[in-house]
């Protein structure tokens, strides 16, 4: 079996679960790293017994580096990874997908022209709930969905951003509860439920206002092409990190996921089910997905094939995400 090469371009915290991955994954091997901090760069090539470099452009230049995983801070998403591809590379980013909807687009501009692929870390597809839930829809048992929620109340206080460069910003973060922690439920709710185009959105710094230029709070309202309704909240604010909550009704049926917990309603009857048991490394409150999804992308380029979460899936996410920022109406504060 082909063993790809790999280069990780950031080496902050985020890479431990990709290192862990890439270790457990049979056909890929870590051959380089890269980080600007000298510190994170030395701990990472001793760790590794590998090369490294502060500038990725050298990384980038090795003809037998196959792929990059981007786990970088957010404002450098876009640029790195249509470096990569045009450099001739497989990338796997982290999430977002890009700032916004014209850096996602480039990425996945950059992507088609290249013949490369791209993924984004859209993990928590993965859990055994999520896998459920998709499998259930697919197999048409309980009809189409025609409705949904998605709650995610979790606890970021002033310390955490204070003591990150880049969190808390317009410029490097992009924004906060909605495009770092609450993304991945926002794509759970898209994938889930089909298409969906946004209505409206609100976003405010109810709780970290002195401390954060962005949100820590957003809803919105969103549609499916038929018209049906589904909504979605995020917050920073809440007393520890609860569970996330998400629920669908469909045409025959109604589907409840809480943290690793399902209970699925038919017309047969309800049944409950705990995922929680699953493989992986994540947060103890909610996702293990790294090992699956990065297995199974170079699973997916072993067999020369598309990755389970494409390039152009995961624009679709960062659309509605894009386009809530800008309905929101505290972005009159954003440059």
């Amino acid at each position: 079996m082909e063993t790809f090469k790999v280069g990780m371009i950031g080496c902050g915290s985020i890479s431990g679960n990709h290192f862990h991955a890439i270790r457990h994954t049979e056909n890929a091997q870590v051959a380089a790293v890269c980080d600007i901090r000298p510190d994170r760069l030395e701990k990472a090539m001793q760790e590794q017994a590998v090369p490294g470099y502060a500038d990725y452009h050298e990384l980038l230049s090795r003809s037998d580096i196959d792929a990059v995983h981007v786990c970088v801070p957010h404002y450098l998403h876009g640029q790195i990874s249509v470096d990569a591809l045009r450099a001739g590379k497989h990338v796997l980013c982290e999430k977002p997908m890009g700032m916004s909807l014209m850096e996602a687009e480039a990425m996945e501009r950059a992507q088609r022209e290249s013949g490369k692929q791209l993924t984004i870390c859209f993990q928590n597809r993965y859990n055994g709930a999520s896998q459920r839930m998709k499998k259930i829809i697919d197999g048409g048992s309980l009809g189409r969905v025609i409705g949904g929620s998605a709650f995610m109340c979790w606890d970021r206080d002033e310390a955490y951003y204070q003591n990150c460069y880049w969190r808390g910003s317009w410029e490097k973060e992009g924004g906060s509860v909605l495009i770092n922690q609450a993304i991945h439920t926002l794509d759970l709710l898209r994938w889930l439920s089909g298409g969906l185009t946004l209505k409206n959105a609100t976003m405010t710094a109810k709780r970290l206002a002195d401390t954060i230029e962005t949100e820590d709070t957003c809803d919105m309202l969103l549609e499916n092409e038929r018209g049906n309704r589904f909504i979605f909240f995020c917050t920073n604010c809440a007393s520890g990190n609860q569970n996330i909550l998400l629920n669908l009704i469909l045409e025959k049926g109604e589907m409840h996921m809480d943290g690793a917990r399902l209970t699925v309603v038919s017309p047969d009857g309800v049944t409950c089910e705990d995922f929680s048991a699953g493989p992986g490394v994540g947060k103890d409150y909610w996702g293990a997905g790294h090992d699956l999804l990065i297995s199974s992308f170079y699973a997916a380029l072993a067999a020369g094939k598309a990755p389970y979460i494409t390039a152009q899936d995961a624009l679709e996410t960062t659309r509605i995400m894009d386009a809530a920022y800008h309905s929101a109406s505290i972005l009159r504060k954003r440059p």
